[in-house]
């Protein structure tokens, strides 16, 4: 008997336009605690009951314009949900994957554990610019979609020491598989404490903000790797500053 794994497809937003899913299975995860299902796709189409969160539904068809799908309630019974609410994956044969990726997802990889109401703490050290770089981050998400984070960073190197604390926010792109791919943008404050010969800032605290993203691969447990890349920019009221820091490290989901 051939084992199924589920993997998320995010090109099937691609297929917005279609009326079938040309044979392939795919299914919907509910990403809310309660969603209603309609008779139609639309709004003002009578309810005929709600789905909650985690249950996994057969995507039946979906709307012209992408926005709803078809899902199979009960026999004979079908509806219409949002798909702003539900996450779609298709069913593959894991046979297809073979070799080092697959046994990876076997005994390495783990689905994602982000969810409602996780916090997070994550650990990394890289480089900023050519200096070295360490961060403690902590966070929490509000949605499967975005996690809010709290960075402390300090770097020291040639130019000086540099601590930055920002206020980020992360939106999730993913994921697919165990991997989960997201775009980054932040805010703070930086302190700068420049060496002798670094004419490039006198010691001040000044703004900073930052833009950027990374991915984050699950591992089985509540572990998670994470690779940030990050475009910085620091100003004071005669000169600004920018470079790229590039960190790795792990991060915990409580």
């Amino acid at each position: 008997m051939k084992h199924l794994v589920p993997l998320a497809v995010i090109a099937l937003a691609a297929t917005a336009g279609a009326r079938n899913f040309e044979g392939r299975d795919v299914y919907l995860q509910v990403m809310t605690t309660s969603v209603p299902v309609r008779s139609g796709p639309g709004g003002s189409y009578e309810e005929i009951g709600r789905v909650g969160m985690g249950q996994v539904y057969r995507a039946l068809d979906r709307s012209s314009d992408g926005a709803w799908y078809r899902i199979h309630l009960a026999r004979g019974v079908s509806g219409w949900v949002l798909s702003e609410l539900v996450w779609p994956y298709e069913i593959v044969d894991e046979s297809a994957l073979s070799g080092a990726g697959g046994w990876l997802d076997r005994h390495i990889l783990g689905k994602s554990k982000l969810a409602d109401g996780s916090f997070t703490l994550a650990m990394s050290a890289g480089a900023l610019g050519t200096d070295g770089l360490f961060s403690l981050r902590l966070g929490y998400q509000p949605s499967n979609y975005y996690l809010l984070e709290l960075t402390l960073a300090q770097a020291a190197g040639s130019i000086g020491s540099l601590l930055t604390y920002r206020a980020e926010l992360l939106v999730m792109l993913g994921p697919w598989r165990s991997l989960v791919p997201f775009a980054a943008v932040g805010a703070g404050g930086a302190t700068f404490l420049p060496h002798r010969h670094a004419e490039l800032f006198q010691s001040s605290t000044n703004p900073v903000v930052s833009a950027g993203g990374g991915l984050l691969i699950t591992l089985r447990g509540s572990l998670i790797l994470r690779l940030d890349v990050r475009r910085m920019m620091m100003f004071s009221p005669d000169n600004s500053w920018g470079t790229v820091s590039v960190l790795g490290g792990a991060m915990l989901v409580f």
